[in-house]
């Protein structure tokens, strides 16, 4: 038993392949537009990255100015810890005869 068709074959293979290559036209245009959006979301996360990296660097006059300011902390804990060993010297010695102390 035949079906019956409204259309005939050429023209149902015609509609087909029509239909098939619009469909592969906006597969291909979404697959071009996914890469071209992942891609520049890619450069806008490398480039922002890269961006805020930069920016936290010093410059060489705040390098040096920081190298300062650590190197006058260094040297006012060096003094700290001479007067407190110069102190605890002191205190170890009796002051009448200049004997050290034995602490029990």
């Amino acid at each position: 038993m035949v079906l019956p068709q409204l259309i005939e074959h050429s023209s149902r293979q015609l509609m087909m392949n029509t239909l098939q290559q619009c469909h592969t036209t906006r597969v291909n245009m979404y697959y071009y537009i996914f890469n071209a959006a992942v891609f520049i979301g890619f450069v806008l996360v490398v480039g922002i990255t890269l961006y805020y990296c930069n920016k936290d660097k010093l410059s060489e006059e705040e390098k040096q100015q920081k190298m300062m300011k650590d190197q006058q902390y260094i040297m006012s804990k060096i003094r700290f810890f001479q007067e407190e060993s110069k102190v605890n010297n002191e205190s170890r010695y009796s002051s009448i005869t200049n004997l050290p102390f034995i602490r029990a």
